[in-house]
């Protein structure tokens, strides 16, 4: 039996089903199969099977504590359901290259990818706002640490000379979230390297001047995410010269999923949604409404 013979309600039912790879695969057999997978509603099922967060829950959810979300209300039409997935399968697919084929990759796609994998981050929900599991985790969230764990796409040895540095900042940029991992190596030599650099990077008085506010910004006032990793990477290396029972209370979250807005440990103001002034200042806080 051919299989477009099967009504079409049927046939869009079954591919909900299927691997977005079978999904495209199948579009490209004939004309009819190409005008079946156009379908906006098929996307917007495929995309709630898959494992992502449900975009118009997050748009409630840091709507009700006040975030700005200027990515997730595209996802209102048909049309955006499936431009927005095939660009999470493509960056997928990029970011899973063998190492290879990494190096030889366009810059324009390798910057792409890493441009969709920060927004991802950047419009994460909010932690502690929803119902259950919505609380304290995100599909989205879970998705980009998975993939990104062990990725070519944020190794930094992995750049070919053409790319540019905007391409290196947004690889920093995620590296800097992202837990200890050994990106020059599993070696004692490796981790070594990577921590003199960053020492000698994050104490050097040049890299801070007036023209960046002596703060880990270029010149234009944007941050310099390079100058961030480097930070992060003495505080962890610092943290584990500290005996046990001093580095584990000590040590911060780690990892993508800290990195969601209200996910900081402790009380702090609901205008520090990072829990960056610290418990402290939410204590003096908490006086000085009581009082």
């Amino acid at each position: 039996m051919h299989l477009l013979t099967i009504p079409l309600e049927l046939l869009r039912h079954i591919l909900i089903f299927c691997h977005p790879c079978d999904i495209i695969a199948f579009s490209r057999t004939c004309r009819s199969a190409h005008e079946l997978v156009q379908d906006g509603y098929l996307w917007r099922q495929v995309w709630h099977t898959y494992s992502f967060d449900d975009p118009h829950f997050v748009l409630a959810h840091r709507q009700a504590v006040g975030l700005l979300t200027p990515d997730v209300e595209p996802l209102s039409s048909d049309y955006q359901w499936k431009v927005q997935f095939t660009r999470r399968m493509r960056a997928e697919l990029l970011a899973t290259k063998k190492w290879g084929h990494f190096s030889s990759l366009p810059s324009q796609d390798k910057k792409a990818a890493l441009e969709l994998f920060v927004s991802i981050l950047e419009q994460a929900s909010p932690a502690g706002v929803g119902r259950g599991k919505l609380r304290d985790l995100s599909a989205d969230i879970e998705w980009a640490q998975r993939v990104l764990s062990e990725s070519r796409l944020i190794a930094p040895g992995l750049l070919s000379p053409e790319d540019e540095t905007e391409i290196r900042e947004l690889q920093a940029r995620i590296r800097s979230g992202m837990d200890e991992k050994e990106w020059d190596g599993e070696t004692r030599c490796g981790v070594s390297d990577r921590r003199n650099r960053s020492r000698a990077f994050v104490y050097d008085l040049r890299n801070y001047n007036y023209r960046n506010d002596y703060a880990p910004h270029h010149a234009n006032g944007k941050v310099n995410w390079i100058h961030v990793e480097y930070i992060i990477n003495v505080i962890s290396s610092n943290l584990q010269d500290l005996p046990v029972h001093i580095a584990s209370p000590a040590r911060p979250p780690s990892g993508l999923k800290s990195l969601r807005p209200y996910s900081a440990p402790g009380g702090y103001s609901p205008k520090d949604w990072a829990g960056v002034e610290g418990w402290f200042a939410a204590y003096l806080e908490k006086l000085a409404h009581d009082n």
